[in-house]
């Protein structure tokens, strides 16, 4: 991915006045402002399928874990009777740990 870049924009060439800046104090910085946090990672959220009605959140997290940080793990269960749906979906912080567990995990 690669980020278009701006000109910068032009460097003030007057001094400040007294009344723009007390004597003593710093002069600000003039330019870019400093980036402060990167681009944001984006998630990635998996559905699991044909899950035996056996499988919990702390297996599925035992499991996905292994591919790298996971943020949430939801085990889909009927409203009335709690019992397993036979499906789950799986959230990553990272959308390349996500990826990551898509290929080393599908069908398996």
């Amino acid at each position: 991915m690669s980020e278009a870049t701006s000109p910068a924009p032009a460097a003030a060439t007057a001094a400040p006045t007294s009344a723009e800046a007390p004597a003593g104090a710093p002069m600000p910085h003039v330019g870019a402002a400093p980036e402060t946090s990167a681009v944001p990672v984006a998630s990635a959220s998996l559905y699991v399928g044909e899950l035996d009605p056996s499988v919990t959140e702390a297996m599925l997290f035992e499991l996905f874990s292994m591919m790298g940080p996971v943020s949430s793990i939801r085990v889909c269960r009927d409203a009335i009777t709690r019992r397993s749906l036979g499906y789950a979906y799986v959230n990553f912080h990272n959308r390349a740990d996500g990826e990551r567990a898509l290929e080393t995990l599908n069908y398996t």
